[in-house]
């Protein structure tokens, strides 16, 4: 395989990984709260995250964003503890709102990435106040399945991720424009 090729199947594999990510977690919102559809969807829909998010931090390095690969590294971590909070038909919500942990420093890293706009490399950051907000109430006792403040977190992160993909894309065609015309 040639490493055109191989960039071609990352960048696809990067775009399945997020898209499905969003859409699988959709579908898993129409099912009835922690019930075994909802989890395994929502497993489903993270272990995607884990997949794109990895193959972000290659694509990250190779565009000579190490700082970014490094956040897109610990974005996986934070999918694998929101995967790890997961059960067939119930979520540890402690486990779960450790997700924002790794979560801060992850986008933190990320806003680093010049291959995306500054309003998203900022805008980025400001994931992780939903996030504190689900924190909060797990360490309080307040913390309801169905609160406003989980929905903004898990949709906002994905469709950071789409976002993300698309500026990847972008620098990805752009780069391979310029190849072509060398």
């Amino acid at each position: 395989m040639t490493a055109q090729l191989e960039n071609r199947i990352m960048m696809a594999l990067i775009g399945v990984g997020f898209v499905s990510n969003f859409a699988v977690s959709f579908i898993g919102w129409l099912f009835p709260p922690l019930s075994y559809p909802q989890m395994t969807c929502w497993q489903i829909a993270d272990s995607m995250a884990v997949m794109a998010s990895v193959l972000m931090t290659r694509y990250a390095g190779s565009r000579s964003q190490n700082i970014a690969a490094a956040g897109f590294t610990m974005l996986a971590i934070a999918y694998g503890i929101s995967f790890g909070s997961s059960n067939m038909n119930a979520i540890n919500v402690e486990k779960m709102a450790m997700v924002v942990l790794p979560l801060v420093p992850a986008t933190f890293l990320i806003s680093f990435c010049r291959l995306f706009p500054l309003w998203l490399r900022y805008g980025s950051l400001l994931i992780v106040v939903p996030f504190f907000f689900m924190y909060k109430h797990v360490i309080e006792g307040t913390y309801a399945h169905d609160d406003l403040a989980n929905a903004f977190a898990y949709m906002g992160l994905q469709i950071l991720g789409l976002l993300w993909f698309v500026f990847a894309l972008k620098d990805y065609r752009r780069q391979q424009m310029t190849s072509n015309n060398s």
